[in-house]
């Protein structure tokens, strides 16, 4: 096979088959994708019928973001040998990817029934069943694959979350700790350990778990931010860009599902306090959904939106807001410059969840205000603290989030000139089975 200089295989030799699916899987390993696609593609070109060449250039095509085009070169891999296993895993994981779940179990039945010792097909098989709430055989799929594999720490963190949503916690904080000693710069191991410690109350222990991630990893925002959560020093009067982009680019995939187990309900709540004051649903208002997410509150404001735009930090979730097609527009970027960089530019603004990484409310609040026009409304969500809980009107919470006092919020709206029209106790979702209370605020920019 003649080669180039431009990566995809070694300049001015000849290669094998053999050789070339050789390199090919070297750069695909050294995350040099486009040259390993290219590489795979031309081994192809002279071999169509080669299926190694297809699988592993459909599990590129898929890291690179081209799911169709990588369930159609696996699934001719799975139709050139019926009985390859790993083509039917990597193919079980594509149409997970595209919430094809009962699809995807077929394939990693199939691959299991293929070869049995496979602890991947194990594993991914777990977390269709865990992602369709049937923990109790998901454990069962983790506990093969591990047995067949013990250092896979993806196994043991998943197991981990199965024997959680079980309320097996003593279970759950070992298998966390194990998925931390396999691989201890995870992000989500020592999120999902300290986590887990707080939520029995163990905070001093999830402060240690956090103080040892942040001295792995010492830029980690997300670390850092959660060490001062559970121990109440150096505080942020809010959660840094970084941190809260980093914490959605991981959870984008799972965000939804996550929160209808939560019984997860700002958006509806949102929109149920704005249509008090959008009239009749006409596309007349310049909407702006502020911390969109994935875009949830949509649906609700669509109908009332002559042009509805979100902004969020995360890319991953706007990713998922744009699969949507609802928003007019979806801009990368933090939303308190956003909202004030345009004065009066909104009739409505939206903020479902989002201000709950924000302790000091001043400059969001005045945001809010320029960025409104004259009779313009601003709704949101907040979470909850008593006046006793909370001295300064704001406090931050274990979890990282914070939570605020109604005289707070109150004053913060008082001194952006925002006229406050409803502020309603509410729950907000589930928080370790628990009702979260919440505000929902209604405020306006005085005509």
């Amino acid at each position: 096979m003649a080669t180039n200089e431009d990566g995809a295989a070694p300049a001015k030799k000849e290669l094998g088959l053999p050789e070339a699916m050789a390199y090919a899987r070297e750069l695909e390993q050294d995350n040099r994708l486009e040259a390993a696609d290219e590489l795979y593609r031309r081994i192809l070109a002279l071999a169509p019928d080669y299926p190694d060449a297809s699988n592993f250039r459909g599990v590129v095509a898929f890291r690179l973001g081209r799911p169709a085009e990588a369930e159609t070169l696996i699934r001719r891999a799975v139709a050139l040998a019926p009985d390859y296993a790993d083509a039917y895993n990597n193919l079980g994981n594509v149409l997970q990817h595209q919430k094809r779940a009962e699809e995807a179990a077929k394939c990693y039945e199939r691959a299991i029934e293929l070869a049995p010792d496979l602890a991947d097909a194990h594993n991914n098989l777990g977390n269709v069943l865990q992602h369709q709430m049937r923990a109790e055989e998901a454990v069962a799929f983790y506990e093969r694959a591990i047995a067949l594999r013990p250092d896979m720490a993806d196994a043991h963190l998943n197991l981990g979350k199965a024997l959680e949503a079980l309320d097996r916690m003593a279970e759950a904080l070992t298998a966390y700790r194990q998925a931390v000693l396999l691989r201890p710069f995870h992000f989500d191991s020592y999120r999902r350990l300290g986590s887990a410690l707080y939520g029995w109350g163990r905070i001093a222990e999830a402060a240690e778990v956090y103080r040892k991630w942040l001295s792995l990893e010492p830029d980690n925002p997300v670390a850092a931010h959660l060490l001062a959560a559970c121990t109440g020093r150096e505080v942020p009067a809010r959660a840094s860009d970084a941190c809260v982009r980093t914490i959605f680019e991981s959870f984008a995939d799972s965000f939804d599902q996550v929160l209808e187990k939560l019984q997860y309900r700002a958006p509806a709540l949102v929109a149920q306090a704005a249509a008090d004051v959008m009239g009749p649903p006409e596309a007349r208002l310049a909407i702006l959904d502020a911390g969109c997410g994935t875009g949830l509150c949509a649906e609700h404001f669509r109908p009332f939106a002559r042009r509805l735009v979100g902004v969020d930090l995360s890319l991953e979730m706007l990713k998922r807001a744009g699969m949507r097609k609802l928003y007019d527009e979806l801009i990368l970027g933090e939303l308190t410059a956003f909202v004030g960089a345009a004065p009066a530019a909104w009739d409505l603004v939206v903020s479902a969840d989002t201000l709950v990484y924000f302790g000091d409310l001043t400059e969001a609040m005045a945001a809010a205000e320029r960025g409104l026009r004259p009779g313009g409304h601003l709704v949101f969500t907040l979470e909850r603290a008593g006046e006793d809980e909370a001295p300064q009107g704001f406090r931050i919470n274990p979890h990282g989030r914070y939570s605020h006092t109604e005289a707070y919020v109150r004053r913060a709206l008082a001194g952006a000139r925002l006229e406050l029209r409803q502020i309603a106790p509410v729950h907000l979702r589930l928080e370790l089975k628990r009702p979260v209370d919440g505000f929902l605020v209604v405020a306006a920019r005085q005509s």
